[in-house]
């Protein structure tokens, strides 16, 4: 890409995060891959430096203390120095030099420590991982659909994973409600092209019927797969959509989710 190109996807990036990004750029990302890619390099910055922000105010709080401490050793010492001899300055010097060489033993110390961080979490980090991070059952809500004397439920709730994949493939009637359980059993059972398909017959249902029955659900849990799946590409826009919806079921759990760790597993599967 152009200098100018990238920076037209920069300004495009401050005016995403002010909430006013513009469709036609949103259109270039999509169809065009290099644009793509260096799109997700600028959101996987922007989030390291958020994540980073953390640290940053830990080492400003550090900053304000010792700064603070300095201030009233010196007050100490100028009080002491009106009343001692003219040793004193020679003590006060010996004391600085060692505090000077204790700083920095600990900021060396806090770098090795932060750089053997960044090299652990780019190893460990990907969508696998984040998988196995963020995956938790579906309890089934027994008030809602069918009732408790619906087979398919039943065997949901009994953890009989199997069951609930045979009776939705036999059931006369295909509705959104089996079609989800039979998505999270399939996730149980590590069968996930399966469940990504379940999740998105939903999708497709409600896109045509202009209905929601477990809308929210499917969508959380067809990204979700998408990261079992080692596909982290397809779960982004996804989990994007549910972070940017605050009246969303999972807005909450996703706001919660590490983007920083997200796009560096993306970059890693973009490489």
């Amino acid at each position: 890409m152009t200098p100018e190109q990238k920076n037209v996807l920069i300004d495009h990036l401050d005016e995403s995060l002010r909430g006013k990004a513009t469709a036609t750029l949103e259109e270039v990302i999509g169809n065009d891959p290099e644009a793509e890619k260096e799109w997700n390099y600028l959101r996987l910055a922007v989030d390291a430096v958020k994540e980073a922000g953390l640290y940053q105010e830990v080492s400003a709080a550090r900053t304000a203390w010792k700064a603070e401490s300095g201030i009233a050793a010196t007050s100490a010492t100028a009080k002491s120095a009106a009343r001692t001899t003219t040793a004193a300055p020679t003590n006060t010097t010996a004391k600085v030099r060692s505090l000077y060489r204790v700083s920095l033993r600990a900021a060396a110390v806090i770098l090795i420590i932060a750089a053997s961080t960044a090299i652990y979490k780019y190893l460990s980090v990907s969508s696998g991982s984040l998988y196995d991070r963020y995956y938790s059952g579906y309890n089934l809500n027994t008030t809602r659909g069918a009732g408790d004397t619906d087979p398919v439920m039943e065997a949901y709730n009994a953890k009989d994973w199997t069951t609930v994949r045979q009776l939705a493939a036999t059931a006369k009637t295909r509705t959104n409600q089996t079609d989800f359980l039979a998505g999270m059993a399939c996730l149980e059972q590590k069968q996930y092209d399966e469940a990504i398909s379940h999740f998105e017959q939903i999708i497709a249902v409600n896109t045509h019927a202009g209905t929601d029955l477990y809308q929210d659900e499917a969508e959380y849990y067809l990204a979700i797969s998408w990261l079992a799946h080692r596909n982290v590409n397809e779960a982004m826009p996804i989990l994007e959509k549910i972070r940017a919806d605050r009246h969303h079921k999972y807005h909450e759990k996703v706001e919660k989710m590490s983007f920083f760790d997200l796009r560096l597993a993306q970059y890693k599967e973009n490489k």
